[in-house]
């Protein structure tokens, strides 16, 4: 009914990647495959010291722990000791993506990919009291928690189209049927990012390189690995960017990110014609 009045309808793509862990098999989520709506994802976004874009890639963790608890809380980080062999968790999230089991491709998708626009996941800060069960810090004092997700990246890029529409004074229908033909600097393709720093590591004087500490990697051959330090538990971890089950980021549309990230003014400017 939406569509058919021509109001723009988004819909997360879920945070739980190709969806095999959750349900068993390769799927998208519903109703972001809707043909009637835009499936809305995520990215990881990467900051310079001045907090502007050093990188994105798409949104995909993969976690292995490698030091477990300090006998005090706050010693130094030679007191955690090791996990021998790393205690891989795998994957923990990532943008879903991929094409439809259940719906033909529209028209407008005929000669193209199902997924349609992807939108960087904004992190919702949240300042805790003392109080708080979680997130609450040893010493009583306030502290700051992170929630975010394809739940939240959905609404931003429902403001964003919002914003277009009044530009443009009239409503602009589903997004996904535009974005395809944009022109350059309106959305920004989203590639796979990699690290000649990327986590290795020693033990007993055996190597242990990047990918294995970065499982499963499935299809994914270029990622980013960096150390992680529970500020709750002081727990290690290896944390991976770019790694989502079996989907992957590539140059052009991809199955993580779609067709990129919308570039902001330009492209409200670029949409609104």
């Amino acid at each position: 009914m939406a569509a058919a009045q021509g109001v723009d309808v988004n819909f997360s793509s879920g945070d739980d990647g190709d969806e095999v862990i959750r349900v068993g098999f390769v799927t998208v989520d519903f109703p972001a495959s809707s043909p009637y709506a835009t499936g809305i994802g995520g990215t990881s976004l990467a900051l310079n010291n001045n907090n502007t874009i050093k990188f994105q890639t798409g949104w995909g963790n993969n976690l292995t722990r490698i030091a477990d608890i300090s006998p005090s809380f706050g010693a130094v980080v030679d007191d955690n000791p090791p996990v021998v062999p790393p205690l891989q968790l795998g994957f923990q999230f990532g943008a879903g993506g991929g094409t439809s089991l259940t719906f033909a491709k529209p028209a407008f998708q005929s000669a193209r990919p199902v997924t349609n626009v992807w939108c960087p996941i904004s992190p919702w800060w949240r300042i805790r009291t003392p109080g708080s069960k979680s997130f609450r810090r040893s010493d009583g004092q306030l502290s700051v928690g992170v929630i975010g997700g394809t739940s939240l990246a959905c609404p931003v890029f429902s403001g964003v189209m919002a914003i277009a529409a009044q530009k443009a004074d009239h409503g602009l229908g589903q997004a996904a049927a535009l974005v395809y033909d944009l022109p350059a600097g309106a959305v920004t393709d989203i590639v796979p990012v990699g690290s000649p720093f990327n986590v290795t590591g020693v033990i007993n004087g055996n190597s242990i390189s990047a990918d294995q500490l970065a499982q499963p990697l499935e299809n994914t051959t270029i990622y980013f690995s960096a150390l992680y330090n529970s500020p709750f538990s002081t727990r290690w971890f290896v944390l991976t960017f770019g790694t989502d089950s079996s989907l992957t980021t590539n140059p052009g549309w991809d199955n993580v990110t779609g067709v990129g990230t919308p570039n902001g003014t330009n492209f409200i400017n670029a949409i609104a014609q």
